[in-house]
Order: structure tokens, then sequence, then C-alpha cells
């Protein structure tokens, strides 16, 4: 069976879209599944910063053509990571027209693969969305935060890609709901602003009892509630495209 796909996008940056995926990602992993995050925010990658991993060669080196997707993957943790670089030149070596096939090779080997997008509607988002099974959209109730959400949720459609709901962050229950109502799409969760728990990720390892991390559990029990991954895929070795 395909592993599962979910694209974590965002109308802009700063609204815990990274954050949304890495612990969406380890509450998967605590599920059970088996489980790869993908850093597709190539021009502002940050991935590996948040997971602690300097691990090399990176996404960035696969899309040029300078290295093995296999040997890219960092697998000494729960959750597989498939990180990007820093560096400015691999950045413009990057082909980001390959990540569609990175994402189809993954899905040979994972029950699911949580692509961590970039903010906004560029190339290799769009990508990503489209083919992703289901796209999670991650907003604040910031005006601006939701009015580009809703843009970022208008390009996904016309792309073709599924809109499975939106996790609202710095809010409470009852206004998350009003933001989900106002972008007509599902609440899949309301993440409290917590600064003090934030940062040290994922927070559903970190600290399981807080709030966010109860939370996040609750964003991936909706994602659960209809999703392939509910069945286990084959696993074994990055096939080839």
């Amino acid at each position: 069976m395909r592993g599962h796909c979910y694209a974590v996008a965002s109308g802009k940056g700063g609204v815990g879209k990274t954050t949304t995926a890495v612990n969406t990602a380890a509450a998967l992993a605590a599920r059970g599944r088996d489980v790869v995050l993908v850093d597709a925010d190539l021009a502002m990658t940050n991935l590996g910063r948040v997971v602690g991993t300097d691990h090399e060669p990176t996404v960035h080196d696969v899309l040029a053509g300078h290295a093995a997707l296999e040997a890219a993957i960092h697998t000494d943790g729960d959750v597989a990571v498939l990180p990007g670089a820093d560096d400015i030149d691999r950045f413009r070596d990057a082909d980001p027209a390959g990540l569609g096939g990175v994402i189809k090779r993954l899905q040979t080997a994972f029950d699911v693969v949580v692509v961590d997008t970039g903010a906004g509607v560029d190339h290799e988002t769009m990508v990503a969305c489209g083919l992703a099974d289901d796209v999670v959209l991650v907003t604040t109730p910031d005006e601006m935060a939701m009015t580009d959400t809703g843009k970022s949720r208008a390009m996904v459609e016309k792309v073709g890609g599924r809109v499975r709901g939106v996790v609202v962050t710095r809010a409470d229950e009852s206004t998350a709901s009003g933001v989900a109502d106002d972008l007509g799409t599902d609440l899949l969760g309301a993440v409290p602003d917590a600064p003090a728990v934030v940062g040290d990720e994922p927070v559903v390892e970190t600290a399981p009892d807080s709030a966010v991390a109860a939370a996040y559990d609750a964003v991936t029990d909706s994602l659960a509630a209809d999703a392939a991954w509910a069945a286990p895929a084959d696993g074994g070795a990055v096939g080839d495209d």
C-alpha cells in the first residue's frame, strides 16, 4: 500500500507551520506508523535545526543530483527526517521539479510522509500540495495570516489538492472555530499560545502533559479518522520512480 502524504502549508511564515509538521509527525509515529518528515521549504529550510539534526547529505543534494535519496534520510529517531541545507549555492543547484519524484518514492517505503512546505504559494509548495493526499493548513487568528491562508487554500484547490482542514495556533477553541468557519474548512485543532513549551520540539515528546501536546494529539486523532495510514504500508527500501 502506498504511504499517505500530508503537506503542511501556510499563507505566511511565523504561524507555527514547521512546529505543526514536527509534532504531527511525532504523534503519528507514537501511534505505530513509520513516518518520514520532509523539508520542502527549499528557500528557507529550517526543519533540521528544529529537530536537532545536521545530517548530510540533504534534500537539496538529492534534487541537485549529487546524492542518493536513501543517503539523505536521517533515521536515528522515531521519525525519519529528510532535511534541507542552509547553503544558498546548494539551493540554486537544487531542481524543485524533482520534489514530486522524491515524495512518490518515499511513499513506497513509509506509512506516512509529512511534508513541511514553504510559506505562501511558490512552485515547490504547490507541487507538494498537489501530490499530497491531504493538505493541512496552519494559521494564527491574525487577519493578515487568515487572508494569506485563504489564498493558499484557493491555490491548493486550483492544483487539485485536497484541503483536509486547518490548525489554528495561538488560539482557544472558540476563536479557532471562527477561523475555520471564515476559511470554509474543517477545524483540525486549536493550539494555545505557550512560548515556555514551544521551541523544544517535538512538544508531544518533550512536554507530553502540556496543553500544546494535547492539541497536537487531537490534530492527529482528527487526521486518523479517515486516513489511509490506518493500515500500515508494506515498508522496505525507497523505491525508484
